[in-house]
Order: structure tokens, then C-alpha cells, then sequence
């Protein structure tokens, strides 16, 4: 029977603050049955290294923990951190990011539908976040964690894993059929730093 797994890929974004990590959730299915905990680790390393080589830096940390979908309490099964306690630097506001998205054959239906957030602004196209929309090369650039032959998310693992979309609502898993990138920025608020200087003032009104 197949088993579904969540992945959590997480990079630290200026320093190591928890807050301060950039993070996305991807869903793998292993069609022939469960795995054990090294088979998730071996996933877990692709993760890791398909992230460094897409952001085109293989010396900053990218983390990646490995769970079961059902399981209460759902402690991680496996992890693997590479480059650990390097933070990567950026010098634009982290919180915009270029959203991937991707579905099963029907992009309509939200339960087979999922996304990630992806920031250019770590990629060596940081002044791309000063424009008004993603240029090409950033929407291609997006997308290429979905349509590298190779080399990209449809990849890991192999012919016996599938990458999709995971409906905890429905406990269905929807192998992904296709993918897109809008040229249109997102706002990922929880990627905001934590401040660092205030400026007040106080007066009578």
C-alpha cells in the first residue's frame, strides 16, 4: 500500500533565529509501501541538495526533517542539515518570495492543488524584488524547481516516489501533473525578521 511523507525544507534567513527561517512543506508519495528511516533520510539529502543547487549557493545551511502525515505526535523521522549554522545572507525584505504552484489534472480543485514560496532575493537576483513583477528570468528560475529534467522536485527519490499534493482534509494524496508561476510577487509575512532598532517619538497631540 503506497505511503505518503511530509518534507520540511527550511533555511536560515540572516542569522539562526527559529523565527527568522524560511520554510516550505513538500509531499512524496512511495508507491510500493512504507519506508524506513534511512529511505527518508536519502530523500531528505536530495531535498537538501536540490535546494542548494537551485539557489545556486552549496556552502549556506538548508535543513530538511522528514514526517509521517498521521502520526500524533509527529515527531520528525528523519534529518539532515548541510552546511549547519551558516545563515544565508539577504539585503532585501525576506518576506516577498515568487510562489510555485502546482496540481494534480485539475488545477481547480483546491484539494489538489498545492504551493511553495520561493525567494529570489538569495539566488543572485536580488534586485529583481525591486520591480514591479517577477521578470522572466525569476518566474523561470521559479519554475525550474518543478521542470529540470533531472533535477527538479518530480525527481527525488526516483521512479518509486511521486511528488504531489497531500489533502490532510481528505487523507488523499494527488500525484502533481503540472506546474506554473505567476508574474506577481507574494508576501510571506511570517518570513519578516524580528526588528532590530525603533523609532519613537513622544509629544502632546
Amino acid at each position: 500500500m503506497p505511503s505518503t511523507y511530509k518534507f520540511q525544507i527550511s533555511m536560515p534567513i540572516v542569522d539562526m533565529l527559529p523565527r527568522n527561517r524560511a520554510t516550505n512543506t513538500v509531499h512524496f508519495q512511495h508507491v510500493i509501501g512504507a519506508q524506513d528511516d534511512n529511505a527518508l533520510q536519502g530523500i531528505c539529502a536530495d531535498l537538501a541538495a536540490l535546494w542548494g543547487t537551485r539557489y545556486n549557493n552549496l556552502t549556506r545551511e538548508v535543513m530538511v526533517k522528514a514526517y509521517d502525515t498521521d502520526a500524533v505526535p509527529n515527531y520528525p523521522r528523519a534529518t539532515v542539515i548541510v552546511n549547519a549554522g551558516v545563515p544565508w545572507p539577504c539585503t532585501h525584505p525576506p518576506e516577498v518570495a515568487c510562489c510555485l504552484s502546482f496540481a494534480g489534472n485539475n488545477r481547480g480543485n483546491k484539494s489538489e492543488r498545492g504551493r511553495i514560496y520561493l525567494m529570489p532575493q538569495l539566488s543572485g537576483q536580488a534586485a529583481s524584488v525591486e520591480l514591479l513583477r517577477p521578470p522572466v528570468a525569476v518566474t523561470n528560475w521559479a519554475l525550474d524547481f518543478y521542470r529540470v529534467s533531472n533535477g527538479s522536485l518530480p525527481d527525488i527519490g526516483g521512479v518509486d516516489w511521486k511528488f504531489g499534493i497531500y489533502s490532510k482534509t481528505y487523507n488523499k494524496f494527488t500525484q502533481s501533473q503540472q506546474a506554473w508561476v505567476n508574474d506577481d510577487w507574494d508576501h510571506v509575512g511570517r518570513r519578516t525578521t524580528r526588528e532590530t532598532t525603533r523609532v519613537t517619538s513622544v509629544r502632546e497631540g
